[in-house]
């Protein structure tokens, strides 16, 4: 039995006789969390009629769950469809309602939004779930992936050349970007999108399409911690095109996050192996005794390698019994952080993370192809209204894995949690 929360006008139809569909429907509406949405609104006067407000932002909630290409016939579906109506106290507002909600909310107003959904996912577990093959001596705190999608852009037929030859196009927010296989003219915005690796959306920021996302990441954390200052992060995943230096020692000395980057070749100087792990006096390899990040290095130990080996070393002053783990040494962050920590391939919070990046590719392809879809036909210009649309999103996706949980309490669409 559905616990409405919501004051519900009569449908044109008896509730018993709707299919479940329409019930899961009316269900998930009815989940949604009106504290998230009214103190926003509430704080924007004339955003419409009296009693619009909340349920304005409901509106646009059905507009990207149902794939309803415009604000005109989101309006005109709403006078038509009495189940819309049923979920929005059949509110009928004229297409231009919409509008003045954008213009007023403005990006900000849609990011609180999205901002409260997230703290609910957060207050029900969702954002940070026990992931139990994780190393136990580890970092703690949500762990991140980030990622960028390419959106076309309606404004990308209207292009001219200017003096240097460079193309300029009438929304300047817009520049050539990297074509996808689908695309024969990738001129659009790119947004850069930070999630959970649990699957919800944290923050997105929109760029124009040419920007690298080597030149976000550290923008988009600083929104992250702006948002949600008193949320802990510990790991973030990111793909070999952030595998650069400056982009290690700032993810960890200014925010504190532990960076899982997909390497590119790296080369060791003399005294380690190819690896990345140290060499005894004698050239044993070493291993890893464990990562001190207040004192930002990682120790190793031999652990009395050579006693297993066949070949014959000179007697080692470290195999004495007071030498517990043999021969000890450290090597330090600062001196590369790429090279030398604070998560490195052979490090088992790093080879358990890695992997994960897989299922999370799979849920931003699910995003990117909704955002694809949604924008080869809208009609949005201008950075805050794409900005409006990636975040309406992103509202969407939390609130489908909320209503998840609460439904099948399942805690993540991308994880595998036998609990």
């Amino acid at each position: 039995m559905v616990d409405f929360q919501l004051p519900l006008p009569g449908l044109a139809r008896d509730f018993n006789e709707l299919t479940k569909q329409e019930t899961d429907f009316i269900a998930y509406f009815s989940a949604i969390d009106m504290d998230s949405i009214s103190p926003v609104v509430d704080c924007y006067a004339g955003i419409g009629p009296k009693g619009y407000n909340v349920f304005l932002i409901l509106a646009r909630i059905i507009k990207i769950k149902e794939r309803i290409l415009s604000d005109r016939q989101l309006a005109e579906t709403l006078r038509k469809n009495d189940l819309y109506r049923f979920v929005t106290q059949d509110i009928q507002p004229a297409h231009n309602t919409f509008n003045t909600l954008r213009r007023r909310l403005g990006p900000e107003g849609f990011v609180e939004i999205h901002k409260r959904f997230v703290l609910k996912a957060n207050s029900l577990g969702l954002l940070g779930p026990e992931i139990p093959d994780l190393p136990k001596h580890r970092k703690k705190g949500i762990i991140l992936v980030a990622d960028s999608t390419f959106l076309i852009t309606c404004g990308s037929t209207k292009g001219v050349k200017d003096d240097q030859g460079r193309w300029r196009f009438k929304d300047e927010s817009v520049a050539f970007g990297k074509g996808h296989h689908s695309h024969k003219y990738p001129v659009g915005h790119k947004a850069h999108s930070l999630r959970t690796v649990s699957g919800v959306p944290m923050a997105t920021i929109i760029t124009a399409a040419s920007v690298y996302d080597q030149k976000i990441i550290l923008l988009l954390l600083d929104e992250l911690m702006g948002r949600y200052p008193d949320l802990p992060f510990g790991y973030i995943i990111l793909d070999r095109g952030y595998d650069a230096e400056e982009i290690h020692q700032e993810i960890y000395e200014h925010f504190g996050i532990i960076p899982i980057i997909i390497r590119k070749k790296m080369v060791y100087p003399e005294g380690f192996t190819k690896d990345g792990f140290p060499l005894c006096p004698w050239g044993v390899p070493m291993k890893p005794k464990g990562i001190e990040y207040v004192r930002e290095r990682t120790k190793y130990a031999c652990f009395k390698a050579c006693q297993k080996s066949e070949q014959m070393l000179p007697l080692c002053d470290y195999l004495k019994e007071q030498s517990r783990f043999g021969y000890t040494c450290h090597t330090y962050f600062s001196s590369g952080y790429r090279k030398f920590g604070p998560a490195l391939p052979h490090n088992a919070i790093y080879q358990k993370l890695k992997p994960l990046r897989t299922g999370i590719e799979r849920t931003f392809g699910l995003v990117k192809e909704n955002r694809y879809r949604m924008e080869q036909t809208n009609f949005y210009k201008g950075i805050d209204n794409v900005t409006i649309h990636a975040v309406e999103h992103d509202i969407v996706l939390t609130q489908d894995i909320i209503f998840d949980y609460l439904s099948t309490g399942k805690k993540s669409p991308v994880l595998k949690l036998d609990y």
